[in-house]
């Protein structure tokens, strides 16, 4: 060290100078000198093209790394989503149903969040999904153009793309299913089951198709009587041979041709005996006339009830008549015999419904007595009743729409059952209806019998 003040050197760090004895701590001490150039560490020096092309790398690094992070953020959301319409909650299902034209179809169902969308490109058709499902419904023909004589079945793939409400799309997994080649629909609404036995020459054959079909009934075309809703009205000869088959061809466009037989069957009598076509099978009054033609020389007898000296015939052209009473509400069976010496008996047996009108119907109408109801059902049985009260449950059975009704009170329920044979049909629980209904017998209800009453004319409760 040296003496700012002598120069002279020492060592250590004494507080006087050991030379001119001059205070050493409140001297500046002389700073040890520069080290040479050559011997400083050096310092890396850029040029300004150098600093941009960093200043890129790392702008670009950045960027890389912010598109990964987002590429992967995208790639769990769309596994998520994927996972979801594969085998999660989300899977779309895909189901058989019959249009409202008749034609076979399948309805594709996709689930999801309310407002997203489906886009099917296939069908350039968007679907919205809302109360978390959105459907769609296409006919199987539809995948088919021209001639699929020769074709049996066609493989569909849908490529859907689900739309949120951001406007993110995303490729959904495919939609694969198998369609076959449909047949041209047919129904036959009459006869309503085959081998319907009729006892008239003419019968109303009716036939429901898809509109546009070619239909062919025994070999005429009578594509001209199909209305523009698909049903088919024609008269079709019966003769009294047996069974009369029918046979009947659809074709519907895209579809393979249906082919199907209808039967008939008319009795062949010993006695040519014929109910007339206008006899109708339905009345509003308790007595109707019944005609037909029986061969000349035979008689006839009425083996149900009928107005005493209406029956008739003349004997040239067998014409006769004689007029049926019904004894019961609802079916009623009206049976005649004609006999001929020498020739076995026909027979003729048909049912006519019995409906009265509301008037007639109610003004036979008794006030409720539930205690003497449960005990006479049996004597009472046809008798009409006024029924009110609310309706607290339903069940079906063979068919039938069967009504709980308690036409008592909160405090003593009375419950009946009715057959509801009314035109009201959408039933509401809870609400309070009147009913007109006779007596059929008794039902079990949660292991109880009750009284049974065939509902024929029922309405709301005025309030």
């Amino acid at each position: 060290m040296k003496c700012p003040y002598c120069g002279s050197s020492f060592a250590g760090n004494p507080q006087y100078c050991p030379n001119c004895k001059q205070p050493l701590s409140r001297a500046r001490q002389t700073p040890e000198p520069e080290a040479p150039r050559e011997s400083r560490p050096s310092r890396t020096r850029y040029t300004r093209r150098q600093r941009w092309l960093i200043g890129v790398a790392c702008t670009v690094c950045v960027l890389l790394m912010i598109v990964g992070i987002y590429r992967v953020v995208y790639w769990a959301s769309s596994y998520r989503i994927t996972r979801l319409y594969t085998r999660g909650e989300y899977t779309p299902t895909v189901n058989t149903v019959t249009m409202s034209d008749h034609r076979q179809g399948h309805s594709i169902v996709f689930y999801g969040s309310d407002g997203d969308q489906i886009f099917l490109p296939e069908l350039n058709r968007s679907l919205t999904i809302a109360g978390g499902v959105a459907r769609t419904t296409i006919a199987d023909a539809d995948w088919f153009t021209g001639d699929v004589s020769e074709i049996e079945a066609a493989n569909v793939s849908l490529s859907p793309v689900l739309i949120d409400e951001t406007g993110a799309r995303t490729q959904l997994p495919n939609v694969e299913f198998t369609v076959e080649v449909p047949d041209s629909p047919l129904t036959v609404i009459s006869p309503a089951e085959d081998g319907e036995q009729i006892v008239t020459s003419l019968y109303l054959l009716e036939l429901q198709v898809v509109p546009g079909s070619t239909v062919m009934v025994n070999g005429e075309d009578v594509t001209d009587m199909v209305d523009r809703s698909g049903l088919l009205s024609q008269n079709v000869n019966v003769y009294p041979i047996g069974d009369n088959v029918y046979t009947i061809i659809v074709q519907t466009p895209q579809h393979h041709e249906t082919r199907q037989e209808v039967h008939i069957y008319r009795e062949a009598f010993d006695i040519e005996l014929e109910l007339s076509s206008s006899v109708a099978y339905t009345s509003s009054n308790d007595v109707m006339a019944i005609t037909g033609t029986v061969e000349p020389g035979a008689t006839i007898t009425v083996e149900t009830p009928y107005v005493e000296d209406s029956l008739s015939i003349d004997p040239t052209t067998g014409d006769f008549q004689f007029i049926a009473r019904f004894t019961s509400f609802g079916d009623n069976t009206v049976r005649f015999r004609a006999s001929m010496e020498g020739r076995d008996d026909a027979v003729i047996s048909l049912t006519i419904e019995y409906e009265p009108t509301l008037a007639a119907y109610s003004a036979q109408a008794w006030a409720m007595d539930y205690d003497q109801l449960r005990r006479l059902y049996e004597q009472w049985n046809g008798q009409v009743f006024l029924c009110v009260g609310p309706v607290i449950d339903s069940f079906e059975e063979n068919g039938s729409t069967y009504l709980v009704m308690n036409v008592g009170t909160d405090a003593e329920p009375q419950l009946v059952i009715l057959e509801n044979q009314s035109a009201t049909t959408d039933i509401s629980f809870g609400r309070s209806y009147t009913a007109y209904a006779d007596v059929s017998g008794r039902h079990m209800y949660n292991a109880e019998y009750y009284p049974m009453l065939v509902a024929r004319y029922m309405d709301l409760t005025p309030q």
